[in-house]
């Protein structure tokens, strides 16, 4: 897959994620933040605390949650330690979306 149609395939999958979370009664604080050179997607707000959510999504059959490595779980936790207020917990969501519709894992506290 080209690299835009890549960001493409992601920003579709940050869409639903937001939505997704919405949908459970949370509240989306912020989208796609930097942290110096460090992105957290999603930010959401859970009886006062923040929560990181990182999103993987894929339009294939792979496992979007490959992609979530060592090395971005890294990036992750310290862009959530450089956020302007505490991040008490990391998420990860997985997208994957077929041609019969979508398929939404929700992993809470990985981190």
């Amino acid at each position: 897959m080209n690299s835009e149609k890549s960001k493409q395939v992601g920003a579709i999958g940050e869409t639903i994620a937001v939505r997704f979370l919405h949908e459970r009664g949370l509240r989306i604080v912020e989208r796609n933040v930097f942290v110096d050179r460090d992105e957290i997607d999603i930010i959401y707000e859970r009886d006062g605390e923040f929560v990181a959510v990182e999103v993987k999504t894929s339009s294939n059959d792979d496992d979007p949650l490959e992609a979530f490595d060592d090395v971005k779980m890294h990036r992750v936790r310290r862009a959530a330690a450089g956020w302007r207020v505490p991040i008490v917990e990391i998420d990860a969501i997985a997208v994957t979306l077929r041609r019969n519709g979508v398929e939404i894992r929700w992993l809470r506290g990985i981190a």
